[in-house]
């Protein structure tokens, strides 16, 4: 079950964007979204061995339901109009192996329900359902994705707060950034 979301290679993040089929209000949220949705995949994917084995399905819904958001974007960015509901199950076993289909399908219904996503028949084939991010919740998104980022910065300057001076922060993080594991052209 290795399914892993990749973006054509010949693409360029301009390509990517425009390629798209979610319309974006301007290219740096195309940007932001695409970013932080294949982040939060992978750090999802990273953690898979370090998983509590049970959570309540609270706690777990809380993560599924991000995790789904995430794959549906990353499918729709690859220019696809949607993904289909074996698919995203596909797509979000790869992280969290233990989800049920019943308690998948259970939040994947209120997501619908709550209009973050829209539920179409697929036009190749139409007795399945393909599953697209509503428009309306592309700046929501940004918008929550953007203040993760901000809410990191506070939480990891507050964490050392004190011990060290700004600049200092600064080459801790640009640290994080060497290690990433991108190579440098």
């Amino acid at each position: 079950m290795k399914k892993v979301i990749h973006l054509n290679r010949d693409k360029s993040l301009e390509s990517a964007i425009s390629r798209a089929s979610m319309k974006f209000n301007s290219y740096e949220q195309g940007i932001d979204i695409l970013a932080f949705s294949a982040a939060i995949r992978a750090l999802g994917l990273s953690n898979r061995d370090l998983q509590p084995k049970k959570l309540s399905n609270y706690i777990r819904s809380g993560y599924l339901q991000i995790q789904l958001i995430c794959a549906v974007i990353l499918f729709q960015f690859r220019g696809e109009a949607g993904v289909s509901r074996d698919d995203l199950y596909d797509a979000i076993c790869e992280v969290f192996p233990l989800t049920t289909y019943s308690n998948y399908r259970r939040v994947l219904r209120s997501g619908v329900d709550n209009e973050i996503f829209i539920r179409t028949r697929s036009k190749k084939d139409s007795r399945r359902t393909i599953y697209s991010l509503s428009d309306k919740m592309l700046e929501p998104i940004c918008v929550y994705f953007l203040s993760i980022l901000g809410d990191f910065g506070n939480l990891y300057s507050e964490v050392i707060e004190g011990s060290l001076e700004d600049k200092d922060i600064m080459k801790l993080l640009q640290r994080i950034t060497e290690n990433t594991g991108i190579k440098k052209t």
